[in-house]
């Protein structure tokens, strides 16, 4: 818990000093959705499209570069490969993202962070016998990095790849996700 407790102390302090910059930041509260393509890295499952949805806050620091702080819910479904009876392992996470944009042509931009994630449900169903799931952690700390383009009407679409940097158990195992959103400023 401490780590998540770091986190959001660093986001309120960002919060803290972007409200008391000379510069007038322009903020823009936004909306995101979209599909996960997960893949636990070293378990043999096979992938299932999840999905996220969830809202940030866009602040223009200095023209080209924007911080970015959101909370999104993350839906993760994996499936067995290996042999029979199979199983399916359903994660569901609270994602909380810090993106630094930065913009490289006016309409483009790249961007990473930190994205602590806090896990709020976990199902296994099928004739399969999934052991690993009283040793996943309550809670991981992770990165996001991607790209992201500007579209008319406020709308944007990204790619990104969230690395989970914790393991999920003993062994080191962790979470991989590439995500593809569609997003929408107001």
């Amino acid at each position: 818990m401490s780590r998540i407790r770091l986190v959001l102390t660093m986001m309120l302090f960002i919060f803290f000093l972007a409200g008391f910059q000379e510069i007038k930041a322009q903020v823009k509260a936004g909306v995101r959705a979209g599909l996960n393509y997960p893949n636990i890295s070293v378990l043999n499952l096979e992938d299932n499209n999840g999905f996220h949805v969830g809202t940030y806050l866009k602040i223009s620091l200095a023209g080209i570069v924007a911080l970015e702080p959101g909370i999104q819910y993350s839906h993760r479904e994996f499936v067995s490969k290996a042999g029979s009876p199979s199983y399916k392992v359903d994660l569901n996470y609270l994602e909380m993202p810090l993106i630094f944009r930065l913009s490289i042509f006016p309409f483009v931009n790249i961007f990473g962070g930190p994205q602590p994630a806090v896990l709020v449900g976990k199902k296994v169903s099928g004739e399969g016998y999934f052991d690993s799931m009283g040793n996943l952690p309550h809670y991981e700390m992770g990165g996001v990095a991607g790209i992201g383009i500007k579209l008319p009407l406020g709308f944007n679409i990204q790619g990104s790849y969230d690395f989970g940097l914790s393991h999920l158990e003993d062994q080191a195992i962790k979470n991989r996700i590439f995500k593809l959103s569609l997003g929408k400023d107001f």
